[in-house]
């Protein structure tokens, strides 16, 4: 809030300016009235103003130092053919293309099933740990806040981030691998691919309107989609002939490995697979042993302590110590990707994504840790007896669903049979099963198979879409 925008403030009836002095420097000092308190307002120096003795940054827009990081000139116009949609859209909306992408994916029924979906443990496993929904929900926030300090499309990146994960089947990886798997048994040399099956979802599968299919995204939106690329993560590249996806893109890109390299550490932690004490002597992680440092730091200087529980001082430090990993790593991409594009003289959006390399990184030194992280995960905990053992049930669950469905199609829900109606090649009638598949939840798909193969099951209040 600047001075101006404080007397403005006052003059829309919030507050009103009893006296208004200047002094030398150019100081400015105003007696604010709100109802019968008085309140003075005085300029401190340069950017800064006290009230009442607490000191606010009060930057004018043009001194406010974050507009020098500004990507604003490299941000994904709201026209074509950026903002086409797949079927033309001709209304009186008053939102830009971009925000209405957000909002239909938001309610969308993919979007809502990712409650019950797998991001590492089973939903049923314990009420903390992370699911699909709820680690989307923390790219989409990473994301929002990397495009706008980067002066980038935040919706646009809220888009792609809440969508990008859409096309995930049950039981989450092993899930996709199992599905992987059954396909190519039938021929399908193209294997489950979640990148491709979420543009499809919003492509086609959704029901939202009586006289298109899908979500008729924007093609921002859906190259997003497509392209989004991970260790996890395949990206379509021959959705178009960019060398790059567009920078919002980009950022979620960056925003999804920086999640769940933090969430899957404090939910391993939560778990018990991992503790801090074990870690505290891992060289590879020495970005996590950095952000625990300036979190105990900041838990000695309080006066906490004393009234927290030894779990919950433990659970503390651990969160504090991923906002601290969430904030260096945004703060050093939107530094360091900055220098990048001007250092490169990349002035215009087709610049980005003609270029070489994603403009949306982290320094060297950093995205080394992250990936340490990462690899770490992999070994010591997602390829953890425990977690393997979970995993083999998943895909043991979905492979037997696979092959009943193959055998009876009548165990399809009636729109999964509509799409079988005129197939009679193998290999495309086990892409209709998987696709099926794919749209259960974790829920769905156990209580089906205890309706399939438990003759103790219930047969019938199941709600399968």
């Amino acid at each position: 809030m600047s001075v101006t925008a404080l007397m403005g403030l006052c003059c829309r009836g919030h507050a009103s300016v009893s006296k208004c002095s200047s002094r030398a420097g150019g100081d400015v000092s105003f007696h604010v009235k709100r109802g019968r308190t008085v309140a003075f307002v005085g300029a401190t120096g340069a950017g800064k103003t006290s009230i009442n003795g607490r000191v606010w940054i009060l930057n004018h827009p043009e001194q406010d130092p974050r507009r020098e990081a500004l990507l604003t000139y490299l941000s994904t116009p709201d026209k074509e053919p950026w903002s086409a949609r797949r079927i033309p859209v001709v209304d009186q909306d008053p939102r830009d293309p971009y925000n209405r992408d957000r909002d239909r994916v938001l309610h969308s029924v993919a979007f809502h099933k990712l409650q019950y979906k797998t991001q590492v443990y089973l939903i049923h496993e314990g009420d903390f740990y992370r699911t699909r929904l709820t680690h989307t929900l923390e790219v989409a926030q990473i994301s929002r806040t990397m495009a706008r300090l980067l002066g980038l499309s935040e919706p646009l990146a809220e888009a792609i981030a809440l969508a990008h994960d859409l096309g995930h089947s049950p039981f989450g990886h092993a899930g996709e691998e199992a599905l992987d798997q059954c396909l190519r048994r039938y021929g399908d040399e193209r294997g489950w691919d979640s990148n491709r099956h979420s543009l499809l979802v919003v492509d086609e599968l959704e029901l939202v309107y009586p006289d298109a299919p899908g979500l008729n995204l924007t093609y921002a939106t859906r190259q997003g989609i497509a392209r989004h690329e991970t260790p996890f993560d395949r990206p379509a590249r021959d959705f178009d002939e960019c060398l790059q996806p567009i920078p919002e893109a980009q950022v979620v890109n960056l925003a999804d490995i920086i999640a769940y390299a933090g969430h899957d550490i404090q939910d391993a932690i939560e778990v018990g697979l991992l503790s801090p004490e074990t870690i505290a002597g891992e060289d590879s992680l020495s970005l996590w042993h950095e952000c625990w440092e300036m979190a105990v730091l900041e838990f000695d200087r309080s006066h906490r302590a004393e009234s927290l529980s030894r779990e919950d001082k433990r659970r503390l430090l651990i969160t504090r110590a991923r906002r601290h990993l969430i904030d260096k790593t945004i703060k050093e991409a939107v530094r360091y990707s900055t220098d990048l594009a001007r250092s490169h003289n990349l002035k215009v959006h087709e610049d980005v994504i003609n270029w070489g390399i994603p403009v949306i990184s982290l320094p060297a030194t950093l995205q080394d840790g992250i990936l340490k992280m990462v690899k770490y995960l992999f070994e010591n905990v997602y390829s953890s007896p425990l977690v393997e053992r979970q995993n083999e049930k998943e895909r043991w669950i979905m492979t037997s669903l696979f092959d009943r469905l193959m055998e009876n199609h009548r165990l399809l829900s009636e729109g999964a049979q509509l799409r079988l109606k005129g197939l009679s090649n193998p290999k495309d009638i086990a892409r209709e099963v998987a696709i099926y598949l794919a749209s259960l939840t974790d829920r769905g798909a156990l209580d089906l198979y205890a309706e399939l193969f438990d003759p103790r099951d219930r047969m019938l209040g199941h709600h399968f879409a």
